[in-house]
């Protein structure tokens, strides 16, 4: 391309650890200074190549409250895309090809629209991907450029357990405070809903305290609009974010204030994307996305774009004034949005409309949570689309974990943790405890009783953990299990699923629940210690799991309804849609001499 007008830079940083290559690439107009201006309405390019047959081509789709579904195509074409204006609901921009040896993986590290392309033939597969080119105008004067989506490409010698590993090893290793594990959460969401009341929310801290909770997170409804009408639907009450004092009188103060005196820290929701119809923001007219070239609606929520430097000023300025006047730890950052191709506002400066105006905003994104992650360096940052409908490795780069899905059925979370852990590592999924005593849940049709109290916490805890569910009208016995199943996530099993190797030891069970076992298996980094978390759903009585990652040596099992054999660990649960969790530890010390076989068993 040396006489091209339009140059592509590409850099690949390898990494030692992982093999995993990042892929950067930029666009740029080679003219010189005064020359032709280049307009870009496509940006995807050739990423891999694999000379090789693959047996299947894995990806993952699905909806709202139906995130994150496993599927697999054999040849043919594959087209993954979002044009929602974020990662998207549909795919997520994650790939995995497999042969009997190898795993290939590529992943578009990117939050706005994208696409990923693979033709999948007998003789190799060929992968294209990039910003995908739905709505998208970018011009570049001589000499600028535009940076493409990062692209994470990789070929790992193993299955896809095996490349599932080295991409959360990557991913950890890359997140703020990689180490940090993800503090167990009361939400206040379903239990108070829309609009939380300052006495119900007070009664609630305590017991939430009492259970184990080391944070207790108010969300949405919290908050007024400058027009001071308390009747007014949340989600158009955003925007203004002053503190709705006729349900919460002693404003936030006397919440955080509670939460230290009971050893709980004390978090915020907030969406600062999304501005109501009647907040006073408003009338800064050139600061909103014109969607389909037209102003926001007046009788609807806008969306400030975070591309224009003075709307993303105003939102760094409320996010830090709410995270310091609430004393947050925790801020739960939502975007309950579609942005599509995004659009500017009439009058900006050619500066910022030469730019693509959603590759502007995501960027705008990006640097906010930098900011606010530099100014409150002891703060969880905690990402949400209306559940995971904007979740992937670049906003995960930059937040400590997201929130997986608005589904609140165990049954159907269970299939959603099983494919969203293929792409993203388990502290950086974040799931709560909701369904429980099962009941009537607004948006969601049906009531789901299949599943006891310790089915439905197990499948919360398969990742970042919490609880929203209405505590305060508990049974004693429901509140010792519950405490006592928080005691051994916080105690043993958090460093396991939050720092350890993964392994799916079943196929991805179906959002209906009518499957036949579902089972993860985490595994401590050196081998000394593993959890099993295993779900019988319509299958036979008993079932066998193996073992995989463990180190050498005498191995003991704790947890009831299983037993160690050589072949791994035989389950056994008397009724459909009950779980067990078992913890094995193994002492090195203690080996093959006692007659145990190469890993020597402790059965009693």
């Amino acid at each position: 391309m040396q006489d091209a007008a339009l140059a592509c830079e590409m850099t690949v940083e390898v990494d030692a650890a992982t093999g995993l290559r990042r892929q950067t690439t930029r666009l740029r107009n080679r003219n010189r200074l005064g020359g032709a201006e280049i307009a870009l309405d496509h940006a995807a390019i050739p990423l891999m190549t694999i000379p090789d047959a693959v047996a299947q081509a894995t990806y993952l789709t699905g909806d709202w409250a139906a995130e994150a579904q496993t599927r697999t195509q054999t040849g043919g074409a594959l087209h993954l895309e979002s044009r929602a204006g974020k990662t998207g609901f549909t795919f997520q921009p994650w790939l995995a090809l497999s042969s009997p040896t190898t795993t290939w993986m590529c992943e578009i590290l990117w939050s706005g629209n994208w696409v990923l392309d693979a033709q999948i033939t007998p003789e190799g597969v060929t992968i294209s991907g990039g910003l995908n080119p739905f709505g998208l105008h970018h011009r570049l004067l001589p000499g600028e450029a535009l940076a493409l989506p990062d692209m994470l490409l990789g070929r790992i010698d193993g299955d896809l357990n095996t490349a599932t590993q080295c991409l959360h090893d990557w991913l950890r290793a890359r997140r703020p405070d990689p180490d940090r594990l993800i503090p167990v959460q009361f939400n206040s969401w379903y239990v108070c809903g829309e609009t939380p009341e300052e006495a119900r929310l007070a009664s609630l801290i305590p017991l939430a305290a009492e259970l184990g909770c080391e944070v207790f997170v108010l969300d949405a409804g919290w908050f007024a609009s400058n027009a001071g009408d308390p009747d007014e639907d949340w989600y158009l009450r955003v925007g203004d974010w002053t503190v709705d004092r006729t349900r919460l009188p002693n404003g936030l103060a006397a919440l955080r204030d509670s939460c230290a005196a009971h050893g709980m820290g004390f978090g915020i929701w907030c969406e600062p994307e999304s501005v109501g119809p009647r907040a006073a923001i408003r009338a800064n007219a050139t600061w909103f996305h014109h969607l389909n070239h037209a102003p926001p609606p007046d009788d609807a929520r806008a969306q400030l774009h975070l591309g224009v430097p003075e709307a993303w000023a105003w939102a760094r300025d409320i996010l830090f004034g709410l995270i310091r006047h609430s004393g947050s730890s925790w801020l739960k950052w939502d975007f309950n949005a579609d942005l599509f191709a995004g659009g500017w506002a009439p009058g900006l400066p050619d500066s910022l409309t030469r730019q693509d105006p959603l590759s502007a905003h995501v960027r705008g994104v990006y640097r906010l949570q930098d900011a606010i992650r530099a100014e409150f360096p002891d703060l969880v940052l905690e990402m949400c689309a209306s559940g995971g409908g904007r979740m992937d490795g670049a906003i995960l780069e930059r937040a400590h974990t997201n929130w997986i899905s608005d589904q609140p059925k165990a049954l159907a979370k269970l299939a959603i943790h099983f494919g969203i852990q293929r792409v993203h590592p388990a502290l950086c999924c974040n799931d709560w405890l909701i369904d429980w005593p099962p009941r009537a849940i607004k948006g969601v049709d049906g009531i789901d009783t299949r599943g006891d109290l310790r089915f439905r916490l197990h499948v919360a805890m398969l990742g970042s953990f919490g609880l929203s569910a209405p505590i305060d009208a508990w049974p004693e016995l429901d509140r010792a299990i519950v405490a006592a199943e928080i005691a051994l996530y916080r105690n043993r099993l958090r460093p396991l699923i939050h720092l350890g190797n993964q392994y799916l030891l079943t196929d991805p069970p179906p959002l209906d629940g009518e499957g036949d076992w579902a089972a993860m298996w985490y595994v401590a980094k050196d081998g000394t210690s593993a959890a099993l978390f295993a779900f019988r759903l319509r299958g036979a009585e008993t079932r066998s799991f193996p073992v995989p990652g463990l180190a050498q040596g005498r191995q003991r099992l704790t947890g009831d309804g299983a037993s160690l054999t050589r072949a791994g660990l035989c389950v056994t649960l008397a009724e459909n849609f009950r779980s067990a969790l078992l913890i094995v530890d193994v002492d090195p010390s203690l080996s093959s001499d006692r007659g145990h076989g190469a890993h020597g068993f402790d059965l009693s």
